[in-house]
C-alpha cells in the first residue's frame, strides 16, 4: 500500500510540474500535440497493464467468436 501511494504521489508530483512548466514556456502547438499523444498513449497502456478487463473473456460480453477448430475425421 506504501509502494502504490509513493508512486501515485511521484507520479501527480511530475504531472503537476510538468503542467506548469509547459504553462509557463507555452512552446509550439505541435509540441503540445506530440507531449498530449504521448501522454495518452501511456494512459492506455498503464490502464490496460492493471485492468482485468480480457477482450476475448465471453463474460464481458465479447462480439468476438470463439475460434472452432476443424475435427479430423
Amino acid at each position: 500500500m506504501r509502494s502504490w501511494l509513493a508512486t501515485s504521489a511521484a507520479a501527480l508530483l511530475v504531472i503537476g510540474v510538468t503542467a506548469i512548466l509547459l504553462s509557463a514556456v507555452q512552446p509550439p502547438a505541435w509540441i503540445m500535440l506530440l507531449l498530449g499523444s504521448m501522454a495518452l498513449a501511456a494512459l492506455y497502456i498503464f490502464v490496460r497493464l492493471y485492468s482485468r478487463y480480457d477482450p476475448l473473456d465471453p463474460r464481458f460480453g465479447s462480439c468476438i467468436p470463439p475460434m472452432t477448430r476443424p475435427r479430423d475425421e
